[in-house]
């Protein structure tokens, strides 16, 4: 079975947090443990060695009524450090004993004399059952008693093990209890902050299967501002783009099928009228010749497909050579002359232009510039003008500048316009040929140069093109105008008002 991120997560948090509560908890366990049995054996020695100082000084004071004087001070001491303390003769037998008032087995048992011993010789400590004095292991400490400097017995206190234990245990146990409720606590705020954290992936996985289904307009919130925030940001951006893209790709198919099916139309119902009969002799070389026009028009549209495709998959070499880039604008224009001359266009820019030579593949820039010139004449309204600049840039470039007046692009519009199978609402009125992709191709071809093209308007203005290229360098010629004084200076003011 398949742990999706938040199981696993959320199991390595809480398995590493458990483990680090286990050893604190047992490191605390045994700092706590340790520390208790030093302060109980320092506090056991410290009383014992209290007792037999005061029973020594009583003995030697020789003052009598010994029992009672030591046996008041051992009980109360007793009750304190909650322990048995009992004194011994040097033979073992227990001579005053913290539970006197009660039966003990103190009395009816003697130390053994190796306990003794040791005792009298120093210090004296050990777990264990005292030679049998108790049934259960006890931490016994014991200490010498000196009476004129000699040894005249000892004095014992024990703890049972269990309650010896008992203090550090009662501890440990609170602090275990308070672990468990911290642990409880992290389990449920790790769970939260975990499902949070992973709720966008789990978004992002359902809004892929419903991209996945065709419908890209998906949306997921971003609220957080971490890495995962910027993960559903960059998903919403795809999908918006896929979206328009899909959007774009269904119009591109409806206008396709429509170039494709209305010249087919036309040339399937000219032939067939030519061999029917339908259409006379004297008429067949004129339909004949529009049948020539759809033709060509559908190979255009076939080879510009082609061309983007070879373009998107990287198919395209290039054929790089030196030529002059401002005798290719003034050809292309020449190209256009007819239709320059039926919206009475303007030409500006060009009478003083420096021949400019660039090394790059002349086919693809000859197609650059004659579809933004195309582009530029098609929507250019009659009576206005077409401005065309050719500059040396920086680091070894040269700058391309077509600007066309006219209705202009919106901000919208010019954001979207290099995008494929894009054509804005004015386009689509205007220019009943085109597919879309045009621009789309330019910007490849120049990209595919290295160079960059970039796009700028005013609406209500002016539209313009500016194609930056690399590797250029200007002809050492000199041109003159052959025009008049006032046309220059008209040229001039042109040049002014227009930039």
């Amino acid at each position: 079975m398949r742990k999706s991120i938040f199981i696993r997560y959320f199991t390595a948090t809480a398995a590493i947090l458990l483990a680090s509560f286990v050893v604190f908890g047992a490191a605390l366990f045994f700092i706590v443990s340790s520390t208790w049995q030093q302060s109980e054996d320092k506090l056991l020695t410290k009383n014992v060695k209290t007792i037999s100082s005061l029973a020594g000084a009583l003995l030697e004071q020789g003052n009598g009524g010994f029992d009672q004087q030591i046996g008041s001070t051992v009980s109360a001491v007793s009750q304190i450090i909650d322990a048995d303390i009992y004194i011994v003769d040097v033979n073992g037998n227990t001579i005053v004993c913290s539970h006197q008032q009660y039966d003990c087995n103190h009395k009816a048992i003697s130390v053994p004399e190796s306990i003794m011993n040791k005792t009298i010789e120093g210090k004296f400590s050990e777990r264990g059952t005292m030679g049998d004095i108790y049934t259960d292991t006890c931490y016994t400490v014991g200490e010498p008693i000196f009476c004129n400097g000699y040894r005249v017995g000892a004095t014992f206190a024990s703890v049972s093990m269990s309650q010896y234990a008992k203090s550090p245990y009662d501890i440990i146990k609170a602090l275990f209890w308070y672990e468990i409720c911290i642990l409880l606590i992290a389990f449920i705020v790790i769970y939260i902050i975990t499902g949070r954290m992973t709720r966008p992936l789990r978004q992002m996985a359902q809004a892929a299967k419903k991209m996945e289904q065709g419908n890209f307009v998906v949306n997921i919130p971003v609220t957080q501002r971490d890495e995962v925030g910027l993960l559903c940001d960059a998903f919403n951006k795809m999908s918006a783009s896929l979206g328009s893209l899909e959007e774009m790709r269904r119009g591109f198919i409806s206008s396709v099928s429509h170039e494709l099916k209305t010249p087919m139309q036309t040339i399937s119902g000219f032939i067939d009228g030519i061999l029917d009969g339908t259409i006379p002799p004297k008429d067949q070389s004129k339909y004949l010749q529009i049948v020539s026009d759809e033709t060509k028009r559908l190979s255009r549209l076939v080879n510009s497909m082609l061309q983007l495709s070879r373009l998107e998959n990287n198919a395209v070499k290039l054929n790089e050579t030196e030529f002059n880039i401002t005798d290719m604008l003034v050809n292309i224009l020449f190209s256009f002359e007819a239709r320059i001359n039926e919206k009475h266009l303007d030409i500006r820019g060009l009478s003083d232009a420096v021949p400019v030579t660039v090394n790059a593949d002349k086919d693809l820039i000859h197609q650059v510039l004659y579809n933004l010139i195309e582009n530029a004449i098609k929507f250019t309204p009659e009576n206005g003008y077409i401005y065309i600049r050719v500059d040396m840039g920086k680091h070894n470039t040269v700058v391309v500048h077509i600007r066309n007046s006219g209705e202009g692009l919106t901000r919208q519009e010019m954001s979207k316009v290099f995008e494929r199978f894009y054509k804005t609402d004015r386009s689509r009125s205007t220019d009943k040929t085109g597919m879309g992709f045009g621009l789309f191709i330019v910007k490849k071809i120049v990209a595919l140069h290295n160079g960059n093209i970039v796009v700028g308007s005013i609406k209500g203005e002016y539209t313009s093109f500016e194609v930056t290229l690399p590797n250029a360098r200007a002809m050492e010629i000199n041109v003159t105008a052959e025009i008049s004084d006032d046309e220059e200076k008209e040229d001039e003011r042109k040049l002014e008002d227009n930039g």
